[in-house]
Parts: structure tokens; sequence; C-alpha cells
């Protein structure tokens, strides 16, 4: 395998880490420093209800995502396009919530399609652009009652970087 190639193998994985896990991670865990360190400063996002500075975008979602008892993301089938400095990125999302309305509990699962463009500057890859579009949205009752979760397997809650299993990744 030649430079030029592994030069791009590293690029791709440095982006699906940004794109895909430290992004999820960030807002799975409420982590703002992080997850605002998946965008360059001058970084541009829409969202649908939010197109602008992504920075800002970081500011306003945190409290809806801190408002659901649990949260996860998760971003999969990451194609990355590298053009030296530059690259054209598309991946799925599928994340979750579980959030308390008037004392009923209920889940919500959406699927998304994210079209990003990473930048590398100083050696670092981050989102410089990143749009967003929904595929599909479901709402349901939750199940939280003791016989609601699979036996065995506790029902998370209160995940925050507070929380006593998180762990600083870099």
């Amino acid at each position: 395998m030649d430079e030029a190639a592994v030069e791009v193998l590293l690029a791709k994985q440095a982006i699906s880490e940004v794109v895909g896990a430290r992004y999820a991670r960030a807002l799975d865990w409420l982590d703002l420093d992080e997850l605002k360190a998946c965008f360059w400063p001058d970084a541009w996002v829409d969202y649908g209800f939010f197109q602008g500075d992504a920075h800002e975008w970081c500011d306003v979602i945190m409290p809806t995502e801190a408002s659901s008892v649990h949260r996860f993301h998760y971003m999969f089938n990451i194609m990355i396009v590298v053009d030296g400095d530059r690259a054209e990125v598309e991946s799925n999302g599928f994340a979750g919530s579980r959030r308390v309305e008037d004392g009923e509990a209920f889940q919500s699962f959406h699927g998304s399609r994210y079209l990003d463009v990473a930048e590398r500057r100083d050696g670092e890859w981050r989102i410089s652009e990143r749009r967003v579009f929904l595929e599909t949205t479901q709402k349901f009752a939750s199940p939280d009652g003791p016989g609601g979760a699979l036996v065995g397997l506790e029902l998370i809650s209160g995940v925050d970087t507070d929380h006593p299993l998180y762990r600083r990744m870099r």
C-alpha cells in the first residue's frame, strides 16, 4: 500500500470518528465541549428547525437533549470521499429518547441522513458544513415499569458527564 493510500485511510478514520462516535457520544453524555469540538468554530449547520452557526446549535440542542430521561445516538453507513484537506461525507443516524410528560413515559425514535463537509486544519479533521434530513420518526409508550425492561438489564437514566460511568475519551 502506498503512502497516499495510507493517508486517505487515516483521514477517513479521523473523519468517521468525528461525524460518528464523537458526535453521538457527546450528545448521549451531554458533553457540550466535546460536541462543539466536532465542529469548526466557523461551521454552518442546517437541522431544519435551526440553520446557522454550529456552536450556537450546540447551545440550543443541549437543553433539549438534557430534558430527556435517557437518549441515544448511533451513526452508521459513513461514506467519505477525501480530496486533500476537504471531504464530502454522507451518513445515517438513528436516535432515540425516553421522556416523561404529564406523568406518562414515552419513547421516540428518529432516523436521519447527514450530508457533511469535513475539513482538515492544522492536522485535525472537524465538520465545517452539515445538512440533516429527517427520514422517519416514531413515538410510543415506554416500557418503564418493572416488567418493561429485559430481565437483568437496567433501563438507564440520568446519563451525563457527572455520571459515575462517564470517561473522558480524548
